[in-house]
């Protein structure tokens, strides 16, 4: 294990993209999962930026894991008032790669596959771009959900990244392994807190000898300013990444759908801190807002790319673009 105040190294859904065709009164079949369909990428300079699909969650159910205080008729009339379905929830699994000119970045790594089929995408959309798991050197952890280090450790408990360094916030990994998780600001069940528990502990073991800890608000490889988003998980970290005057806050789990973003104090149960995380998503919300900040988010529909604006209310307004897979900003 190796503590790192300040690491400055010098330089846990919607589907993959497809645009089905219409010709005559026949739909084609498509395959969810063709190549080059899995990620996007975006042009910085010096760096590059992209967006892979890992799959998705589908909540068929989804109160009372949103909105549990929330009467259903007021809920579901919230869905179908900002065009989000009827009665489920289905939220993407996204997650960033940043390539330098001597580094590949990862940030978190989905959900792997443990769950099943609807997961477990990343592998094969990263070697579609090009980007093998050999090559991968270092993995930022937001937090340690299962969507976001289930893929570290494959079925056979193996390392998925072998060559990869890892780092994640100290109050974090204390949390999880810690003797008890305190989860009594939390709305989950206690089975569903033994599971949860269970799993991480055994992920974050596997990994702990690459394992590097941070504080929030240290700055990674120049370029990764860290900040404390307490509430999802004690040690939530979301990353903003700056480049030749440009920048993208990646808000990780702040949010989990627009249907938050619009009602930020519904709230969800799988917040570790049910109440923090409310004032949390309210403080990220307005900041985004007022400073009109481009935000990349882990479960808002593909590719989860866009802005915070406010009328009446916060609401989403996705990043407009053209192309399948390559954006221009």
């Amino acid at each position: 294990m190796k503590r790192k105040t300040a690491i400055k190294l010098g330089i846990l859904l919607s589907g993959v993209f497809a645009i089905p065709a219409l010709m005559g009164n026949t739909i084609p079949k498509t395959n969810n999962k063709q190549p080059n369909c899995g990620y996007i990428k975006m042009d910085w300079g010096k760096i590059e930026l992209y967006i892979f699909t890992d799959g998705h969650l589908l909540l068929e159910n989804p109160q009372p894991t949103f909105a549990p205080q929330i009467d259903s008729a007021t809920f579901n009339s919230e869905l179908q008032k900002l065009h989000l379905g009827n009665k489920e929830i289905d939220m993407a699994i996204n997650v960033m790669v940043i390539k330098t000119k001597d580094k590949t970045i990862l940030i978190d790594s989905g959900m792997g596959n443990h769950f099943g089929g609807s997961q477990g995408w990343l592998l094969e959309n990263l070697q579609n771009a090009g980007i093998s798991a050999n090559s991968v050197t270092d993995i930022l952890i937001t937090h340690a959900h299962r969507d976001h280090i289930g893929g570290l450790v494959n079925k056979d408990n193996a390392i998925v990244y072998p060559n990869a360094h890892y780092y994640m916030a100290k109050a974090e990994y204390d949390f999880w392994m810690s003797e008890n998780p305190d989860f009594s600001k939390s709305k989950l069940t206690e089975q569903q807190q033994k599971g949860t528990i269970a799993f991480t502990k055994k992920v974050l073991s596997l990994t702990k000898d690459k394992l590097n800890l941070f504080t929030p608000g240290d700055t990674l490889f120049s370029l990764i300013n860290t900040e404390l988003a307490a509430g999802h998980t004690p040690g939530h970290t979301i990353y903003t990444i700056s480049s030749e005057g440009k920048s993208i806050k990646n808000i990780v789990d702040v949010f989990h759908s627009p249907l938050l973003i619009t009602n930020p104090e519904w709230g969800i149960e799988f917040d570790v801190d049910f109440e923090q995380g409310i004032k949390t998503r309210t403080k990220v919300l307005e900041d985004c807002y007022a400073n009109k900040r481009l935000i990349m988010s882990s479960h808002l529909p593909w590719p989860g790319l866009g802005y915070i604006d406010k009328r009446d209310k916060y609401y989403w307004v996705p990043l407009y673009y053209s192309t399948p897979n390559e954006i221009k900003l």
